[in-house]
């Protein structure tokens, strides 16, 4: 029965935003709320950028439809399980998912929304799911509360951060999250876990209509829109918080305790690479955090001569081979080992970008100076 339930969760969210993501296209033509252009920016051409506004909507709905039937008609089942942490998580994603919209109707400060996701980290926590389990990464297993709920806070920080900030070309944050989702919603419901499966799956639900009109929309017959603040936000934090919860020691005897931390993190671990990459950078360099620029990796990809559309495809493929690599090996190496072998082939494939990008900037320089010549010479 739970699989009906989790199914209907999906459906619900699906048909739900399929109804109104063409009504927020409406209003945000009306009231011109476009995400504009600009050099560090990869689309030339105004576009909705309140897309993310149906997603608190869609996964609330369908999360309350199949528990109030749930109630209901199976009261004995295991959907209604720890409702504690169900309502918590909800909480925290109101508060979040608010702090978006704002965003993207009027504008908000990097400090706000900072502050904001501090708070949101801090309710979740207080349910009891934290990182309480490091399960020998770096010779580390039980943590106590006071280590593993600021490191869990920071990771939970890190992860909405991560999503926002990769949300930089048409459908990637979403194609990432759907990818990511349902790895964790198969995780779950093998765990008998249903009502983190349905999250999961109410989620992809509202994922798949927006991801048509991201990726496909004309912006021409304004069938285009973003997902804004509104959706990436809400997107990390549903993922860091099914990642999280996922990780955390509870005694189950379904899970593999050796391989939990590498599959917990796995499906995330490309946007997680790349924010903590770009941190970097931006502190190597002495530059603001919080101000955006063009080192991504999906701005790396359009650097050396990728379309969009083909960095899309190249920056799936290597999140899917990542994880399912580390769900592979991970039964036969130390999780230490795993992590480090994913942090070199992650550097090792930067360096290679940004060698071909150097060698394609002498040809680029010359190109542009041979057409300035003949500019020159035609007046």
């Amino acid at each position: 029965m739970n699989y009906l339930y989790t199914l209907l969760a999906m459906i619900s969210s699906m048909l739900l935003a399929i109804v109104i993501i063409p009504k927020l296209l409406v209003i945000a033509t009306e009231r011109k709320l476009f995400d504009l252009p600009d050099d560090r920016k990869t689309h030339n051409h105004p576009v909705p950028r309140i897309g993310g506004v149906s997603f608190f909507p869609c996964i609330l709905f369908s999360m309350l439809l199949i528990i109030g039937l749930s109630a209901e008609y199976s009261p004995d089942n295991q959907m209604l399980a720890d409702c504690s942490g169900f309502s918590l998580f909800f909480c925290g994603l109101t508060l979040l998912y608010l702090c978006g919209v704002k965003d993207d109707i009027v504008g908000l400060s990097y400090r706000y929304k900072f502050i904001v996701q501090i708070l949101v980290s801090l309710i979740i926590v207080s349910s009891g799911i934290y990182i309480n389990d490091l399960y020998g990464f770096m010779g580390i297993n039980a943590l106590a509360p006071y280590i593993g709920i600021p490191l869990t806070i920071g990771a939970i920080i890190l992860i909405i951060n991560a999503i926002n900030l990769i949300d930089g070309i048409d459908g990637l944050a979403s194609g990432l999250s759907l990818f990511a989702l349902g790895v964790y919603g198969s995780l779950f419901i093998l765990d008998n876990q249903w009502i983190y499966a349905a999250i999961a799956f109410s989620t992809v639900g509202v994922l798949i209509p927006f991801f048509f009109y991201n990726v496909y929309g004309s912006v021409q017959r304004q069938r285009k829109i973003f997902m804004g603040d509104s959706g990436s936000l809400s997107l990390g934090l549903i993922l860091a918080f099914l990642a999280i919860r996922y990780a955390c020691n509870t005694g189950s005897t379904s899970i593999n305790i050796e391989t939990v931390l590498v599959v917990a993190f796995s499906p995330i671990l490309l946007p997680i690479l790349d924010v903590m990459r770009v941190i970097f950078y931006r502190i190597k360099n002495k530059k603001h955090l919080f101000k955006p620029d063009q080192n991504h990796i999906h701005h790396k990809l359009l650097n050396m001569g990728l379309t969009k559309s083909i960095s899309l495809v190249v920056i799936m493929f290597y999140n899917v081979c990542i994880c399912m690599m580390n769900f592979f090996i991970i039964r036969y190496v130390n999780v230490m080992i795993v992590f480090s072998l994913d942090v070199v082939i992650w550097i090792l494939a930067n360096m290679l970008i940004s060698r071909i990008i150097r060698q394609k900037l002498p040809r680029q320089t010359v190109a542009k100076n041979h057409n300035s010549v003949v500019a020159y010479s035609n007046l």
